[in-house]
């Protein structure tokens, strides 16, 4: 990385890029390697997921940012120098750095950026390219599994949901993960296709001779919140899945039990 002159003095930024964080009405951008900062960005969404699923209302903090051993902020970031224009060498004046971070430490600092989840990543084209479609049929995934069209009751075609999402011309973010972008997605293509997030909460019972090998296909459906096993060996449980898995979910404990499964829709959210 070197500076031209010129009329002005500009960064020869080289292989790196730029990270932005838009903060307090001031722009903060710091240099970084991309491919470094592509592989933390990916452990950290891994090890947010890991703790979502331990427990749902766990919270990721700075500090468990800190005390990752995988996360070399050394790697990432280039020269540890905060720039309000990196391109142009104009650097943050403590003053500055003190009011946006509450510190000058660039490392801190640092820290901080890669933390913030409203920071800005210049990726390479290479990264963008193999990422973006994988990314989106993730949200497609997701959105028809756990939508319906309220005029039909039905799930959203695939290719439908994709085309709507051109259409809205949403920007995929292709690091944040698919869960977290899908509620943005469905607000964007609501204007554009009719489509509401729906859960279905059904009362099922299953004859004894299925219960065993039908439990493992309503576990994989859909949430039991609550079940027993009967005297006569049937199971009966309350189950909350994805209304957009409904047919398919009907479909194949049917087709389990010959039809001898009893379903009772209890409600829709």
């Amino acid at each position: 990385m070197s500076l031209r002159s010129g009329g002005e003095k500009r960064v020869d930024l080289g292989k790196f890029t730029i990270a932005r964080l838009y903060k307090q009405n001031k722009n903060v951008e710091m240099i970084v390697e991309p491919e470094q900062a592509w592989n933390a960005k990916k452990k950290i969404d891994a090890h947010i997921r890991a703790l979502k699923e331990e427990n749902e209302n766990a919270e990721f903090s700075l500090e468990d940012l800190k005390q990752m051993p995988e996360i070399d902020i050394n790697n990432i970031f280039e020269g540890f120098i905060v720039f309000e224009d990196a391109m142009r060498g104009k650097e943050h004046s403590d003053s500055d750095l003190e009011q946006l971070f509450g510190s000058t430490d660039p490392v801190e600092i640092a820290y901080q950026m890669l933390y913030d989840r409203d920071t800005e990543w210049q990726w390479t084209k290479k990264q963008r390219d193999e990422n973006f479609e994988k990314k989106k049929r993730q949200i497609i995934a997701i959105i028809a599994k756990n939508c319906i069209n309220p005029q039909t009751k039905k799930p959203h075609p695939p290719q439908r949901i994709e085309k709507a999402i051109t259409e809205a011309k949403f920007n995929i973010d292709i690091i944040k993960s698919a869960e977290e972008q899908v509620k943005n997605v469905i607000s964007a293509i609501s204007s554009i296709i009719p489509i509401r997030m729906e859960n279905i909460e059904l009362a099922v019972k299953i004859p004894a001779s299925y219960a065993a090998k039908s439990y493992n296909i309503v576990e994989r459906y859909g949430k039991i919140k609550k079940d027993e096993w009967q005297n006569d060996g049937s199971w009966v449980g309350i189950v909350d899945l994805p209304a957009g898995m409904e047919a398919e979910f009907l479909d194949k404990i049917n087709k389990l039990t010959h039809g001898r499964v009893q379903i009772k829709i209890l409600n829709r959210s």
